[in-house]
């Protein structure tokens, strides 16, 4: 039975991509919103962090760049190719997920990298599903490290008025210690010792990727703008308006790549956000119970509407940014609508693997993470309490 209706969900995914499905659904939650009354329509745009949504498209702009000059594709195919067993594969296919998330955004890691792994699975014999599945846990878990990695980060470091020092004061041991748990389960899963003989075929499969490298150097100076502007230091129409008007140039081909569905529909998370978080601060109180009910919330309401409008609502009721940012990041984990790199890795899957059986998919990957998100949750409790 439950199959049977998830199917239809299944279909739509290989149609669309997941953030036009959540654009829909935001839109829909922004009218049940304003029929209830819980936010009025002359207080839409004022909920809207204009600064904020202009940094989030133009990391969003840059990455499709970044893309279009074949940068990403040279270094997976780099730390492909430089494997000497199908476990080493395994593992840096893993980490070039997890270092790329941290550098360049969840999103564009997960395009990356598992458009990536999908070609070289045509070439390799891997075991493709887990190892996506992997490679979606390690950008949830990579792209904590900074501000930029993920959408919430980049809220709650804007929103709280974070310092850079507070904020990696906090997120370096979040990632050193996720990305030890990775590694374990990993090792123990899909093994990282593989024979020698896997040399030759990644080889085969790695050629040298095109890269225009004089473009490549001109968004990498905009990357470092944009980047001190996160960190107040330039102004962000300085650096977002040369990201525009160098793509508006030379690679306007970015415009069409870039995912108009998912910055929509953070456009329409201020709203309705601000709208539930209102009223979900009016029952709770200024508090959520203290440093552990934040953390669990996070975690919580993370695996029903996902952690970027979780991190989002949950501002609105505490002024302990600690751990929400904990809650949210590890809230990634989880179910398949815990995290939007969730949805997008699986529909980057469904429309690259067409063979494979997508309830396994959904259910592996569910094993997975709940597993994961119990072993980390325990770990991070004692640094919340």
């Amino acid at each position: 039975m439950f199959s049977a209706r998830l199917h239809p969900l299944l279909k739509l995914l290989k149609a669309h991509s997941a953030t036009q499905l959540a654009f829909y659904l935001s839109l829909l939650l922004l009218a049940a919103l304003l029929s209830s009354r819980l936010i009025s329509l002359s207080r839409i745009t004022s909920t809207i962090d204009w600064r904020l949504l202009v940094l989030l498209g133009s990391f969003m702009l840059i990455s499709e760049g970044l893309k279009l000059v074949g940068l990403m594709d040279w270094i997976a195919a780099r730390m492909a190719g430089s494997g000497h067993s199908l476990g080493r594969l395994y593992l840096l296919l893993l980490a070039s997920a997890f270092i790329l998330a941290m550098l360049i955004t969840n999103d564009a890691a997960l395009f990356a990298v598992i458009s990536f792994t999908i070609v070289l699975s045509q070439r390799v014999r891997l075991n493709l599903r887990r190892v996506v599945i992997y490679e979606i846990i390690a950008v949830n878990l990579g792209s904590a490290l900074t501000p930029w990695g993920n959408p919430q980060n980049l809220f709650i470091y804007h929103y709280y008025h974070l310092s850079p020092g507070a904020f990696f004061h906090q997120s370096y041991p979040f990632v050193v210690i996720s990305f030890v748990a990775l590694f374990l389960l990993t090792s123990l899963t899909l093994g990282f010792g593989g024979r020698r003989g896997g040399l030759n075929i990644v080889r085969g499969v790695n050629s040298e990727p095109l890269v225009f490298w004089r473009k490549t150097a001109i968004l990498l100076i905009i990357f470092v703008l944009l980047v001190l502007s996160v960190l107040h230091v330039v102004p962000v129409l300085i650096s977002a308006g040369l990201l525009v008007l160098y793509i508006g140039i030379t690679l306007r081909d970015g415009f069409r790549r870039l995912d108009w569905w998912l910055l929509g529909t953070f456009l329409l998370l201020f709203p309705t956000m601000s709208g539930l978080g209102s009223a979900l601060a009016g029952a709770l109180g200024s508090n959520l119970g203290g440093p552990l009910g934040v953390y669990g919330a996070g975690i919580g309401i993370s695996q029903l509407i996902s952690n970027v409008p979780a991190a989002m609502l949950l501002s609105r009721a505490t002024a302990d940014w600690r751990s929400l940012f904990y809650g949210v990041n590890l809230g990634g984990l989880g179910t398949i609508v815990a995290s939007f790199a969730n949805l997008i890795g699986l529909s980057l899957y469904l429309k690259g693997v067409k063979e494979d059986n997508w309830k396994g998919f959904i259910l592996e990957s569910l094993v997975w993470n709940v597993l994961l998100l119990m072993v980390l949750s325990g770990i991070f409790t004692f640094f919340i309490a």
